[in-house]
């Protein structure tokens, strides 16, 4: 196992396209690092940057004390696990279990010793005589990530290795995989635009936007403090609700709504945009005591355990300036006149669309923004 280091990389394709900007990262020693943002933000040529798949335009890589900027990818000892798992399908699973063994021209005692170890640790045993032909997407990627073990590397890399499969199947896979992290500690850097998989399997999550990194924190930093609005939107199902806001001594306003707060931005501006968390907005009836706003119900979704509300404020929509086209087309494909909000509520609340309801505001909780840089204001 080692640390990776990653300083000053970037990667510019033909000149042109700025891949990766500038981005440096410490990932320590038996760390779960997890890459995501949108598609096209840099993370998965970042994963081959480290690999060795891709060349670095400038900056360098280095595994532990070792520079590995330019070292050929066979020789960084470092296993990756695809998206589309790899596997030569004319082969058993016990053949591709071995087939990285046998090229480094283990002894056949060894070779053994380790697929067995491995296809006991993965619950592969009753399938070593199968092809990947003859297994799920669940078995094929196992054997996958155990012909990446088998080689004991010092660091795990792996590139969307759950996007094929199910979503009940890839609930069960990422408990699997933390599972599997807490029983050999090894260095992994993974892979993802699903921030439910970010959240839940990272140690730190490093979030991604053009090439250039926005943050990299706990999962519980990045969703209560995040460093500007685009991690504060990109992270959080539902997103964060913003508004534009003035603030007035100890209170603020926004569309027709009076609200006081306890803690406030430093600076003299009184022009914000603010955060909400759909979870920071609950009945008041639930919650009394805390300030408060109306809303006409106008969607609802019923989530088991959740219900999730939707209503419009009188006020603008936040537009977030887009940092490609594919991004712009995303929030034109949303966009509105009006500022929509959700909130989360239990299950058996009784809200049916047209209801006007009574909102609580948890806003020790609330978010501050500059509305011209959208960075975190100084202070919250």
């Amino acid at each position: 196992m080692a640390s990776i280091t990653l300083d000053h990389v970037s990667k510019v394709f033909d000149k042109q396209v700025t891949a990766v900007d500038d981005v440096s990262l410490e990932i320590g020693d038996g760390e779960f690092l997890v890459l995501v943002g949108p598609s096209g933000c840099g993370k998965s040529t970042l994963l081959r940057m480290i690999a060795g798949l891709e060349e670095t335009t400038s900056g360098g890589v280095y595994l532990g004390e070792r520079d590995i900027t330019w070292v050929p990818p066979r020789e960084r000892n470092l296993a990756m696990v695809f998206q589309n798992y790899a596997l030569y399908p004319h082969m058993t699973v016990r053949r591709n279990l071995a087939f990285s063994l046998k090229l480094r021209r283990r002894p056949k005692a060894e070779i053994a010793a380790q697929v067995d170890r491995v296809a006991g640790m993965l619950g592969l045993e009753e399938l070593l005589d199968r092809k990947p032909g003859q297994l799920s997407g669940g078995q094929r990627q196992r054997v996958a990530m155990g012909r990446a073990l088998v080689r004991d590397p010092e660091a795990f890399l792996m590139d969307e290795p759950l996007s094929n499969l199910d979503a009940k199947l890839r609930v069960t896979m990422r408990a699997e995989l933390a599972e599997l992290h807490q029983r050999t500690g090894t260095t992994t850097v993974y892979v993802t635009h699903d921030q439910i998989e970010a959240m839940t399997l990272g140690h730190r999550v490093a979030v991604l936007r053009g090439g250039v990194l926005q943050q990299c924190a706990s999962p519980t930093e990045l969703f209560h403090r995040p460093v500007n609005l685009f991690c504060a939107t990109f992270i959080g199902s539902p997103e964060m609700n913003l508004v534009d806001a003035t603030l007035e001594g100890d209170l603020v306003r926004f569309a027709g709504v009076e609200l006081p707060v306890s803690g406030r931005p430093e600076g003299p501006a009184a022009s914000w945009t603010l955060g909400v968390r759909p979870s920071d907005l609950v009945l008041a009836s639930t919650a009394p005591g805390l300030p408060t706003i109306e809303a006409r119900i106008d969607h609802v979704e019923h989530l088991g355990a959740q219900v999730q509300v939707s209503f419009a404020l009188d006020a603008p929509q936040v537009r977030l300036e887009a940092d490609s086209e594919d991004e712009e087309l995303e929030q034109a494909a949303v966009r509105s006149d009006r500022a929509r909000w959700t909130a989360e509520l239990p299950d058996g609340s009784g809200v049916s669309v047209g209801d006007v309801v009574t909102l609580g505001v948890v806003t020790e909780r609330l978010h501050w923004f500059d509305p011209d840089s959208g960075e975190r204001a100084a202070g919250t």
